[in-house]
């Protein structure tokens, strides 16, 4: 299926590890897109660990609306085939960057690459971000500050670093918050958590996603 034909918003956060906030931004917007009235699709790539399909199996299991359709897929040409009546699609891939992440990346719309502020995340993530401009995504590549400590210096340097490379960088980034892993592990996300303190904090990241992820008046 080439860009011309498609209709629908296909988002995909990627990594070239884990433990970046992947999986939680993935369900954050899945979240936040499904309150909007998007008919959205959280696909789940990481087929050894399942973490958005496990959570929407206890989000079900806690009654929590709406209800949010989450499936497993191993390739791109299933995830197309099961593309009827969506709006938006939400790619959540494996926390090692392999074939798949490339073939996602050249197809999706926007792609989000989570990291945190340490050298240790920002290396991989801004090598991952070359990588996969020169094999077709630039221009939709979007660097995501997750899981934010408290040191000012440490964003800013982070901040600094990905400036420098010339990728974008999203407007917010997300807080290190303790309640957030909480909302998850109740099949919650985002602007679902009670705590008003983190659901305004959430809300805020949400609304930078999507407004990169969706043209305007969808």
């Amino acid at each position: 299926m080439t860009k011309a034909h498609k209709q629908k918003r296909l988002i995909s956060f990627v990594s070239q590890k884990g433990g970046v906030g992947k999986s939680t931004l993935a369900r954050l917007l899945a979240v936040g897109a499904a309150h909007r009235g998007h008919k959205t699709l959280l696909a789940d790539f990481d087929l050894e660990q399942l973490t958005c399909v496990e959570w929407n199996a206890t989000r079900m299991r806690n009654s929590v609306e709406p209800e949010i359709d989450a499936r497993p897929f191993k390739s791109l040409k299933k995830l197309h085939k099961s593309e009827e009546e969506i709006d938006v699609i939400v790619a959540d891939t494996r926390g090692l960057a392999d074939e798949m992440t490339k073939e996602l990346a050249e197809d999706s719309d926007v792609v989000f690459l989570p990291t945190g502020t340490s050298s240790d995340d920002l290396r991989p993530t801004l090598a991952l971000a070359r990588k996969l401009a020169k094999q077709g995504a630039e221009g939709r590549i979007v660097i995501v500050l997750s899981k934010v400590g408290r040191s000012e210096k440490q964003l800013s340097h982070a901040i600094a670093a990905i400036e420098e490379s010339g990728f974008e960088l999203l407007a917010e980034h997300w807080p290190l918050r303790d309640g957030f892993q909480s909302e998850l592990d109740a099949g919650r996300a985002g602007r679902e958590a009670h705590n008003p303190y983190l659901r305004e904090m959430a809300e805020r990241m949400e609304n930078a996603l999507m407004k990169r992820a969706t043209p305007k008046g969808t």
